[in-house]
């Protein structure tokens, strides 16, 4: 997990991909954008390798941000509007499945709520597959926020 400010995104050597990804991030006019899916690089066979989903929503009470984890996609998420938490801990096979990893989605859920981090407006997290995490958690009270996720294909 990386969790910093688009400021410093060129000190993490993590590829061509994810510079793709943090040049996007830092236009302006793309985190102006409405919510919705934005496919940013795409394979010939039609895989997604870099897209972002913008979100706009009410942050939740922790015991409905479960744990979540990927394996196919890393995740850079950037809170453009609002605060809120995200849960953090390592993935272990000892945490117990909520709901079995999903490979069409891209997803797992794993019982458990991580530490809480602060997670303030214009930072960004990195998320690996090692890295289960719970977003959207509201501090101290439910609040409105806008959040980009771009997945970036591993």
């Amino acid at each position: 997990m990386i969790v910093d400010t688009l400021d410093h995104a060129s000190n993490y050597p993590l590829g061509e991909r994810f510079n793709k990804a943090f040049a996007w991030l830092k236009d302006p006019a793309n985190t102006a954008l409405p919510p919705g899916h934005y496919v940013l690089e795409q394979a010939a066979d039609g895989t997604e390798l870099l897209y972002a989903n913008i979100q706009e929503y009410e942050t939740r009470t922790p015991e409905n941000c479960p744990l979540e984890y990927h394996r196919a996609y890393a995740d850079i998420q950037l809170l453009t509007e609002g605060c809120e938490a995200i849960g953090y801990r390592v993935l272990t096979e000892d945490l117990e499945t909520l709901k079995p990893y999903d490979p069409q989605n891209d997803i797992g859920f794993v019982k458990g709520e991580g530490t809480p981090i602060p997670f303030e407006k214009n930072t960004f997290f990195v998320l690996f597959p090692q890295d289960a995490h719970a977003p959207g958690k509201r501090v101290p009270s439910a609040t409105r926020v806008k959040k980009i996720v771009v997945k970036v294909k591993l």
